[in-house]
């Protein structure tokens, strides 16, 4: 009977412990599809860089080249160019999925995105991004993104309205 019991209390255990890590998962979802919302909605460099991680392991991987931007003050530097050109940015997002384990996490989305240009040229894509998570003492922030256009192959051009 003690046998029993003991079986018993480390079977609810770890029914309880599968509950409990999904539960954490499930929040950690629902925490970073709201950061990935307010990371899209972003209107300064600095609004844009409170979701960055701060240490050399951030790498981003944009739209414009470079090809890599590697670092707190490379990505400053990509976001500040990228918002001293862009007016009225606004991003709806077509799809997104996102996965975690509740210490990392990855968000994957397609997006639309338009702005105006410094010159007053209306700038309007569709693209994909990816973007690692990371649970730090401060919070969720992104290591890694990596932004695309998919490529008409026979072109070798960027499709910036794919369907």
């Amino acid at each position: 009977m003690h046998k029993l019991s003991i079986g018993m209390c480390a079977a609810l255990a770890l029914i309880g412990w599968g509950f409990g890590a999904q539960a954490i998962a499930a929040d950690a979802k629902a925490e970073i599809t709201e950061l990935e919302h307010k990371f899209a909605a972003a209107t300064t460099t600095d609004d844009a860089m409170s979701f960055m991680d701060q240490s050399d392991e951030l790498v981003i991987y944009d739209l414009s080249t470079p090809r890599e931007f590697d670092g707190p003050a490379a990505v400053r530097a990509d976001f500040q160019n990228y918002f001293d050109n862009a007016k009225n940015p606004k991003a709806e997002f077509l799809s997104m999925h996102v996965i975690t384990d509740g210490k990392l996490g990855v968000a994957e989305s397609v997006q639309h995105f338009a702005y105006t240009d410094r010159s007053g040229k209306s700038i309007d894509s569709i693209f994909r991004q990816t973007d690692v998570w990371r649970k730090e003492k401060g919070g969720w922030k992104i290591i890694h993104s990596h932004i695309s256009y998919p490529t008409e192959m026979a072109s070798g051009k960027a499709d910036m309205h794919s369907k």
